[in-house]
């Protein structure tokens, strides 16, 4: 029902829009190294992110429908939604739908009217799977030194040793917005997050996602719940957040945690993170995780592929053993430490 308040408040409202975007769903296949920015109008890149030369990346818009450029996904980056110029690549994809950037509805053009996704009802038969990603905040923050976490964060903070949530994302990549109406999604994809309605949770299960997730400050949690939280099985933000937390826990208290904590300062190879891994989960574990670098070589984020049903309990090897292997990102980074 707030959501529902939202929309209907959004429509009320007269929306000057910064850019018209033209919803897209496909695969932007970058021919060249090409900034991957933040805005077009300002060309601000927070990270001096680029897309790589034939890497593929999930295209979620562009600009206009003569375009200039792409909205696209970039794993790793923050935000990870970038605009690229169109001769940086091609594309697969159909366009859905058209969106004011400043958060009007938008309209479904093969249709004519505007419709949420339907809830999540679970998986029938199959088995869920999901990309489940932490952060390393230290080099997180090197980019975004504004963010109220980086602000915060000392050498004493939790998130200076230890892995910090990003978000726990339902598969495959399209599957986002379950059941949120179009003004709210828009809210969420220009990154108005403080505009989105707050996720219902315990105050147990908030306290322990602030320690968690630093990025609370700057309301990360519900631009989580609103994308990815609503296509989990139950939809429920509590137990959500809550499974997140529990996965996060083991790994901080794993060799895998240790492992970085105790080469802080220093450079290392995916190899032997992958090894620690194995060590932690069993053999092969290290092959189903993909480790994201930042341009300056600093390991920013790893992405580990579950499947099962995490909810009922289910021992974070058994999801990491279940899952297929993920292509392997960086060979090599620094460990970054606070400063």
């Amino acid at each position: 029902m707030k959501l529902l308040s939202l929309a209907a408040l959004l429509s009320l409202s007269v929306l000057t829009p910064a850019i018209a975007q033209v919803k897209m769903d496909g695969q932007f296949v970058a021919s060249k190294a090409c900034p991957a920015v933040q805005s077009i109008k300002k060309g601000t890149n927070p990270g001096d992110v680029l897309v790589e030369a034939g890497k593929s990346y999930h295209v979620i818009g562009k600009n206009k429908d003569q375009a200039s450029h792409y909205w696209v996904d970039v794993p790793g980056a923050n935000p990870a939604q970038r605009w690229v110029a169109i001769d940086c690549g091609t594309v697969d994809g159909a366009v859905t739908s058209t969106v004011a950037a400043g958060g009007g509805a938008a309209v479904d053009t093969s249709k004519g009217t505007v419709k949420p996704k339907p809830k999540p009802k679970g998986p029938k038969g199959g088995v869920p799977y999901y990309a489940f990603a932490i952060s390393w905040e230290p080099a997180f923050c090197e980019a975004m030194k504004d963010k109220a976490e980086c602000k915060s964060e000392t050498a004493a903070s939790y998130a200076a040793s230890h892995f910090s949530l990003h978000g726990l994302w339902p598969q495959p990549r399209r599957n986002v917005f379950c059941g949120v109406d179009r003004a709210t999604a828009a809210l969420d994809d220009q990154h108005q997050w403080e505009s989105l309605p707050a996720p219902q949770m315990s105050a147990a299960t908030k306290a322990a996602l602030d320690k968690m997730m630093p990025g609370t400050q700057s309301v990360l949690e519900r631009h989580e719940w609103i994308k990815h939280g609503t296509c989990y099985p139950g939809a429920n933000a509590d137990q959500y957040f809550s499974d997140e937390i529990r996965l996060i826990n083991d790994v901080n208290g794993s060799a895998v945690q240790k492992f970085m904590a105790e080469n802080i300062g220093k450079t290392i190879q995916a190899a032997d993170l992958r090894a620690k891994f194995d060590v932690a989960y069993g053999a092969g574990a290290g092959a189903r995780v993909h480790m994201s670098c930042s341009k300056d070589g600093m390991i920013s984020e790893l992405t580990i592929s579950l499947k099962g049903n995490i909810s009922t309990g289910t021992k974070l090897a058994d999801l990491i053993a279940a899952a297929d292997q993920a292509d392997g990102g960086c060979e090599a980074g620094l460990v970054d430490a606070v400063r």
